[in-house]
């Protein structure tokens, strides 16, 4: 007997490929020229698909955002767990992994139109309720399984993990949210954010 190769379905391959092309297209103009301003024309010309494309995958010009939302913020999730594998694969503690996590998540947010798109667009253009689902699902999702990691080794205990991991999540927004416009300032800003964060959580650990 031979295998039988399994078939290739060009339907879902061209439905991916559209979409993954709808999403970056749409990235560049999102954090080039914010929401509103972004043309669904521009985008789809540069994904080289037709505007019809983007209707049938997303619904609307929000759909598209949303979605372009959540994979930035999966990708800010993805980079968060490379930083604590590496750290644990050197020996580290737990502890170490978490904060360069934290600090992973923090560099990202030095990139002013990926701060401006997390923090100031999404929850504007999507809503408390979407932008909740979102944050549920990736980031607010994978800072709850940190904390319950943590708290499974004796550490951060105490507290409420639901609770303490809105709140770590909610510290390191603002801390990004505090970065400046002006790159020429940026590293100054960082380190000193940085600090600031440490220094809370170490307080956290502690109590």
């Amino acid at each position: 007997m031979t295998d039988t190769p399994l078939k290739r379905d060009g339907r879902k391959e061209n439905a991916s490929n559209t979409q993954a092309a709808l999403q970056l297209a749409a990235l560049r103009w999102f954090s080039a020229q914010g929401y509103e301003k972004a043309p669904v024309g521009s985008i789809c010309a540069d994904a080289n698909v037709t505007v019809g494309a983007l209707y049938h995958h997303y619904g609307d010009k929000k759909g598209l955002f949303a979605a372009v939302v959540e994979q930035v913020d999966a990708q800010l999730v993805q980079q968060a767990a490379n930083a604590q594998a590496a750290v644990i694969s050197q020996g580290g503690t737990p502890w170490e992994a978490f904060l360069a996590s934290i600090d992973t998540v923090l560099q990202a947010g030095a990139n002013a139109p990926v701060r401006r798109l997390m923090l100031v667009e999404a929850p504007a253009v999507l809503g408390a309720q979407v932008w909740g689902e979102i944050r549920q699902r990736q980031g607010l999702g994978a800072m709850r399984a940190s904390i319950d990691r943590l708290q499974a080794r004796g550490i951060l205990q105490g507290h409420d993990p639901e609770r303490l991991a809105r709140i770590v999540l909610g510290a390191l927004y603002g801390a990004m949210d505090s970065l400046p416009a002006d790159e020429s300032d940026i590293s100054v800003a960082l380190a000193d954010a940085k600090r600031c964060l440490v220094a809370m959580f170490e307080g956290l650990r502690r109590g």
